[in-house]
């Protein structure tokens, strides 16, 4: 759900052009709700790769897609210091929750404490889940867990950590527990924050750790936005083990008010111990929000793999329309 000052940010600067009227979410002083729902036109253009005389092709394809849609509820059962929220996925699938918790907030050092399903607190929450440093970390808006998080935020530090499952929302399986936890600086002129992660999921038959490092930054200069991401998973699957890398640079520049160009460079490394196994993602686009609540976003992307692997060199190009609360 969108915060008080993201609410006003939408319908003051963030559009091109500012229809009549004011929404607000709030239903009264102790209900707030929310909605966001994503329309996707997804191309993915032919892709013909050579390997040692070997030719390898994927045909083209073009389909309508809801990638998102999501309806949010907060109730606060004591203002400023106890509520209830829930964040409820109703798009692409069938009706699934995303997040439910308790939250005690107002606490010293701006400290709070949730309890229920929730996001672990690990790297950069942006949107796109397919981002390499998202999806193969496995820290995204479709990957929640249950458990307990306590964090505190005194300006500009803040630190959070989480005790949960690890299963990804299921039941727990073994006795072993995922922690996870951020450490960082939020300043007007960006954040600097590192996180890490543990997760044990052995069974008797299948023994199997991870363990997730990363250091996540962005910078803002004037209308300029720099994003940059480097994360270190080790995993151990008895008796060897794997390394894994993945890179996230990006950088977003307002040319005028409501109308924003991209532009990203991703590069994921499946495995240190195998050469020239490296899959990489140029990505070139904009956004523009002509009214309030609305956004318009096009993007087209470069992807390199292995040529074995045929459909990870085709490249794609996106249409999206987005509408939110």
């Amino acid at each position: 759900m969108r915060t008080p000052f993201g609410v006003a940010w939408a319908q003051t600067h963030l559009s091109t052009w500012r229809a009549p009227g004011v929404s607000d979410p709030r239903l009264g002083e102790r209900i707030t709700i929310g909605a966001n729902l994503r329309m996707d036109e997804r191309s993915v253009l032919p892709a013909n790769t050579q390997l040692d005389g070997a030719r390898y092709h994927a045909p083209p394809s073009s389909s309508f897609e809801n990638s998102a849609g999501t309806l949010y509820l907060r109730a606060d059962a004591i203002p400023e210091h106890l509520a209830v929220y829930i964040d409820e996925t109703v798009a692409p699938e069938g009706a699934s929750n995303r997040e439910a918790f308790v939250l005690l907030h107002g606490l010293p050092l701006s400290g709070y404490v949730k309890a229920g399903r929730f996001f672990l607190p690990y790297g950069l929450r942006i949107q796109d889940d397919t981002a390499f440093m998202r999806q193969q970390t496995g820290y995204t808006f479709a990957n929640q867990d249950l458990g307990v998080e306590i964090g505190i935020a005194p300006h500009p530090f803040m630190a959070s950590f989480a005790v949960s499952n690890g299963t990804l929302g299921g039941a727990d399986t073994n006795l072993p527990k995922q922690f996870t936890g951020q450490v960082g600086v939020v300043a007007p002129w960006g954040r600097l924050s590192a996180s890490l992660a543990y997760n044990d999921t052995s069974v008797p038959a299948f023994p199997f750790k991870t363990l997730t490092a990363g250091l996540h930054g962005g910078l803002r200069f004037g209308r300029l936005g720099l994003l940059g991401s480097l994360d270190w998973i080790h995993g151990f699957v008895q008796p060897t083990a794997f390394d894994q890398y993945a890179l996230f640079t990006e950088a977003d520049f307002e040319a005028w008010q409501g109308v924003h160009f991209r532009g990203r460079f991703e590069s994921f490394d499946p495995s240190f111990q195998i050469k020239e196994n490296e899959r990489d993602r140029f990505v070139l686009g904009g956004g523009w929000f002509p009214i309030q609540w609305l956004e318009l976003r096009s993007e087209f992307r470069i992807n390199r793999d292995i040529p074995q692997r045929v459909a990870g060199n085709a490249n794609e190009i996106l249409v999206q329309i987005h509408g939110f609360f």
